[in-house]
């Protein structure tokens, strides 16, 4: 299973954390154009990404919702993202 790039960005109201797409760029960028960039982290799921960035943070364990399923990147999403990534331009 693949790993896909997550990152966090936050400004004085908070943050944001998830994997990196086209579609996320652009809604951080209206949303919440002053974030800054804090961190990056690799995870082949969505569990595992959210277990990394709680330790990051001093959060702790991550316990995931109750009936809500880890979602396992797959091939197509990392080639998607790896096709993003070489033309991404951050501001």
């Amino acid at each position: 299973m693949p790993d896909l790039l997550h990152e966090y960005w936050e400004d004085e109201d908070g943050g944001t954390f998830g994997p990196v797409s086209m579609d996320g760029d652009r809604l951080r960028l209206t949303v919440t154009p002053g974030e800054r960039f804090v961190f990056s982290l690799w995870a082949p799921s969505q569990h595992r990404a959210m277990q990394l960035y709680q330790e990051r943070l001093g959060y702790g364990d991550y316990v995931p919702v109750d009936g809500v399923p880890d979602h396992f990147y797959t091939d197509e999403e990392a080639a998607e993202q790896e096709t993003y990534l070489r033309t991404r331009k951050v501001s």
